[in-house]
């Protein structure tokens, strides 16, 4: 998703491209391994041979494998940004200090950019005016990091599945919580989106900044085009 990278005004523009690649990688695999799931329950609602549904079930434990190493990844573009700031201090904090985040947001919710109400977008503004990039992408490094933990626990949930998987009767253990999936799923589901809207919210944050700084013509604004609109 192009549309989360961070302009950081400066020279690591590529770095931050790679991040946002790395983020977007991650959370398309751990989607992708859920669909992978449902082909697995499917399989079993529909009759289909134990065989095929465990073949379903063992991809899907595939895919959360190489989830988990792509949450390294993730951990080490963060790391890699961090140090990047840390040698290149950013270039407008005095932007982003008179940035009017109320303002900013009630903008963005009313072009549908930002979901109505959500408190996270306040929340990730303020941080970032407290304590700059450099300590929200700390934070998010963390959130990744206990992501990682949250999708090896998932992972060997599935392991503990596999014995379902080729009886046929793995459908019938998750409804009846026989394997803990489903909270396991919510661990990391539910924070993982969380975290994927902190970081779009501080992306479009931080490309606010980048339009207001004399890298852009006087006037630029992500709401720009939105009151150009017929």
């Amino acid at each position: 998703m192009g549309g989360i990278n961070h302009q950081p005004c400066g020279s690591g523009l590529k770095r931050s491209v790679r991040l946002s690649r790395a983020v977007s990688v991650a959370y398309a695999k751990f989607m992708e391994a859920n669909a992978t799931l449902e082909d697995a329950l499917i399989g079993e609602l529909d009759g289909v041979s134990p065989v095929q549904s465990l073949g379903a079930w063992e991809h899907a434990r595939d895919e959360l494998g190489g989830l988990v190493t792509l949450l390294d990844h993730v951990v080490e573009a963060f790391t890699a940004s961090i140090d990047d700031m840390e040698a290149h201090p950013f270039l407008h904090g005095a932007i982003l200090q008179s940035l009017d985040l109320a303002r900013l947001g009630n903008g963005l919710w009313k072009a549908d950019a930002v979901n109505i109400g959500d408190p996270i977008f306040i929340e990730i503004g303020t941080e970032l005016k407290n304590g700059g990039f450099e300590r929200v992408f700390r934070d998010l490094k963390q959130r990744f990091v206990a992501h990682r933990s949250a999708a090896q626990r998932i992972l060997e949930t599935f392991e503990a599945g596999e014995r379902y998987a080729r009886e046929g009767t793995l459908l019938r253990m998750i409804e009846q919580n026989e394997l803990p999936f489903r909270l396991d799923f919510a661990r990391l589901m539910n924070p993982f989106t969380r975290t994927m809207q902190m970081f779009s919210y501080s992306s479009l944050i931080s490309i606010e900044v980048h339009y207001r700084s004399t890298h852009c013509k006087a006037g630029t604004s992500l709401l720009q085009s939105e009151a150009a609109r017929p």
